[in-house]
């Protein structure tokens, strides 16, 4: 099983934005594992008879993960932390599990927001929304901290930092980021979003534009697409028609068949500046 990246942990406005452990559990391809109680029976005996060996308990940690059991997996790799103080698999995995939880506590608190929007379950969804963000922070700075090379974990870092209400933290993070060549774009999109919702109009703008427009490297196809599409509808709620029509025309150019996107034009070059 892999460790969640640096994209499962990078969120924007929302916790859950953009996380992508695993497979919607609505979906045919979220089949829980099946491991057969010889073979928990095997791991637990490995672990209790000879407890010098990190793999019984990180092929465990492993099958608890793989089927969403939080709680199984921690108790596992808390045991197994306490004997592999520095072994990366298991602090890695350990931190899996503790984000897998705080998610999940998330969500369930997000859900019974959504079904029954009053203070009551407002104050837990508020409440489990600063536990997944500071969590995310820790777990940031403790693997920026056992590999000062992983700068892409700068990304995540800053958008829970922005979360938590540390801004200036978070803007400073992510400008050590774009100074990375293969981060450049990603962190100049999260940039944008973040100077938008400061309603820092002019930096969010010059943000995407710089997002959209890197040539070295060039942003991907699906970061160069948002970013002109958060540039333009930015430009156009704020009366800036010229740059929106500037923004549209690009993305008319990635998509030259998309009828949306040329009937929005039209009207932009219709609309008076």
């Amino acid at each position: 099983m892999k460790p969640i990246t640096p994209d499962d942990l990078l969120i924007r406005e929302t916790p859950s934005d953009d996380l992508r452990w695993g497979t919607s559990l609505d979906t045919p391809e979220a089949v829980v594992t099946a491991v057969s109680l010889q073979r928990f029976q095997e791991l637990e005996l490995a672990i209790k008879n000879n407890p010098i060996h990190p793999d019984p308990y990180i092929e465990l940690a492993q099958i608890y993960l793989k089927n969403r059991r939080w709680n199984d997996a921690r108790r596992v790799l808390d045991r197994a932390s306490q004997q592999f103080t520095k072994n990366e698999d298991i602090l890695t995995l350990r931190e899996d599990a503790q984000l897998g939880r705080s998610l999940e506590l998330y969500n369930e608190a997000e859900a019974a927001y959504k079904s029954e929007p009053t203070v009551l379950t407002q104050e837990p969804l508020q409440s489990s929304k600063i536990e997944l963000n500071s969590l995310r922070e820790r777990i940031c700075r403790a693997r920026l901290e056992r590999h000062p090379d992983r700068l892409d974990l700068l990304v995540p870092l800053a958008v829970a930092l922005e979360n938590l209400g540390s801004v200036d933290e978070a803007i400073r993070c992510l400008r050590q980021a774009i100074e990375v060549p293969a981060l450049r774009a990603t962190a100049c999109l999260q940039l944008g979003y973040l100077f938008t919702r400061a309603r820092r109009i002019p930096d969010a703008l010059s943000s995407f534009r710089r997002a959209a427009l890197f040539r070295v490297p060039p942003p991907s196809e699906v970061t160069k697409r948002e970013a002109l599409c958060a540039a333009a509808d930015l430009s156009q709620r704020h009366g800036l028609i010229d740059s929106a029509r500037r923004y549209v025309e690009l993305l008319v150019e990635m998509s030259p068949g998309d009828e949306q996107l040329a009937k929005r034009l039209a009207t932009l070059k219709a609309t008076p500046l």
